[in-house]
């Protein structure tokens, strides 16, 4: 077959073969002087004749934000408050006094005095009465921080996937301390199949394309001088990209469906919760370490919430210290109301379904009732492959006369299998609120492996007699994490890409 190209087709495959084996297509649009676009219509070109390729790669593109563009001109808020003690032969300084020379925001000026402290430059005491701080060191050598970030005075852009592991640890650093912008793009890697770099350009002819004969062209013969561009009404039509519904907003919506289906109702509860709800209730003690703002956001605004009825509090207290009407023999401790006050990001939904089983106990509600919740929570926890700041629970609770573990499995599997998981296992397991308490594990064909899909069980006593629900009346309760769900239904092995959104991935999802 004889290959005609166009004139610009052909000067592109002239400079790909001079170049490496591959090269992105911004660098090959820069030294070919030409647009992005006409770039890639001639690389369309060539992949038509099987002449060349691209491959499509997302990447991170790092770059200062303004504040940090400034720290790179005039130095981090520690070295601009070392230059003021430096210049000023100052060795020993009220806080108050480096303030005012500084003239550094007073948000920025702490910042920088605790990375002086950091840094073991200074020392801070206020023996004298007076809150000061008193040079240590000699010597005040570039941090490992201040050495990156003179990378950014060579490139305004620098690709994170270029970093070394302490470089990404910096970037950390700086992204913490909120001077840098991250960017998402997709690049093309442009070239040449071995049909390409083995075909000689005298071989290729030089193609004049015209779309439509003009009437000049008819009178004067020229149209036997060009070659009508061909039109192919078989090939697709441009991809459509209109709006759709988020891939996590339609798993959402499925497994409403299901429980919908399976007889519940679903119910909704507050984000801020008090730390009686959250916790307490649940019959968590109150020197847990699960309490601890490692682990849990707490609020200063509002600082408290109110209670529930006074009689309630006290059965919930009565259970805490000596076990009250379950038959346990509680914590042994002395329960603190104002701690049982305290606001909280919630740390699970269970917190809205003690809620409902309160509203059971006030409404004199009959059994049954069963109920779901698909709803945000939040923890304490470090972002990363597979935890998340932020995430979202599904929960439920079925309030029942004589209900064993039993119905629980039958629950559990008929809801995984509408789900599309055929096979279902479960094994003992320790949750502190349910007692007997077991783990759901799945098949997952795909990985051709179990994988465990959540925790269950029957709410434990001292969870449910201070709520009014007693033998025979129980109630069994499971919850998991919607996003492990969303990993294994949409094959994703980060969980953060659930919500950066890669558009190529979102592109690839049905309607």
């Amino acid at each position: 077959m004889t290959v005609k190209l166009k004139k610009q087709t052909i000067e592109i495959l002239k400079q790909l073969k001079k170049s490496p084996a591959k090269v992105l297509e911004k660098d090959l649009a820069k030294e070919l002087k030409i647009d992005y676009i006409v770039l890639m219509s001639a690389v369309n070109e060539l992949i038509e004749y099987d002449l060349g390729a691209f491959d499509e790669e997302e990447i991170y593109q790092i770059s200062l934000n303004d504040e940090g563009l400034a720290y790179l001109k005039k130095g981090l808020p520690e070295r601009q408050l070392l230059n003021v003690l430096l210049e000023n032969n100052i060795k020993e300084i009220s806080i108050d006094d480096l303030s005012k020379r500084s003239k550094l925001k007073r948000n920025i000026f702490y910042v920088g005095i605790s990375n002086l402290k950091k840094n073991r430059w200074v020392a801070q005491s206020n023996a004298s009465g007076e809150n000061k701080i008193f040079l240590i060191s000699e010597e005040f050598s570039e941090t490992e921080t201040e050495q990156f970030l003179q990378k950014f005075e060579k490139d305004n852009i620098i690709d994170y996937s270029s970093l070394s592991n302490d470089e990404r640890y910096q970037i950390d650093l700086l992204n913490k301390r909120k001077l840098i912008e991250r960017k998402r793009q997709t690049q093309r890697i442009v070239y040449l199949t071995e049909k390409g770099k083995k075909i000689a350009i005298s071989k290729i002819k030089q193609l004049e394309q015209i779309s439509k004969i003009t009437p000049e062209m008819l009178s004067s013969g020229t149209w036997k001088n060009y070659e009508l561009k061909s039109f192919d009404v078989s090939k697709p039509g441009p991809l459509l990209k209109a709006g759709k519904l988020h891939p996590m907003i339609k798993l959402i919506n499925e497994i409403r469906e299901i429980f919908l289906s399976m007889g519940f109702t679903e119910i909704r509860g507050p984000i801020i919760e008090s730390a009686f709800y959250n916790f307490d209730a649940l019959y968590q003690p109150q020197d847990h370490p699960a309490r601890e703002m490692q682990d849990t956001f707490y609020l200063n605004n509002p600082k408290t919430a109110k209670l529930p009825e006074k009689d309630r509090v006290q059965a919930v207290k009565e259970t805490h210290e000596n076990g009250g009407a379950s038959g346990s023999h509680g914590w042994g401790y002395d329960w603190d109301i104002n701690i049982a006050k305290k606001t909280v990001l919630r740390t699970h939904t269970t917190a809205t379904t003690i809620r409902r089983i309160a509203d059971f106990y006030r409404n004199n509600e009959k059994v049954p009732v069963k109920v779901f919740s698909i709803d945000r929570v939040f923890r304490n926890e470090r972002v990363d492959r597979s935890h998340l700041a932020e995430f979202t629970q599904v929960e439920g609770i079925v309030i029942d006369d004589n209900v064993t573990l039993g119905d629980l499995i039958g629950l559990l599997s008929e809801f995984y299998r509408k789900m599309g998981f055929e096979k279902i296992i479960t094994r003992p397991g320790f949750f502190p609120y349910t007692e007997p308490s077991m783990e759901v594990f799945a098949y997952f064909d795909k990985l051709g492996e179990w994988l465990e899909m959540g925790g269950s069980g029957i709410f434990r006593p001292e969870v449910t007699y201070p709520w009014g629900i007693k033998e025979p009346t129980r109630v069994l309760a499971w919850g998991q994490g919607l996003e492990r769900i969303a990993m294994l239904y949409y094959d994703r092995d980060d969980m953060r890409d659930i919500y950066i959104n890669p558009i190529k991935w979102l592109r690839r999802q049905s309607y």
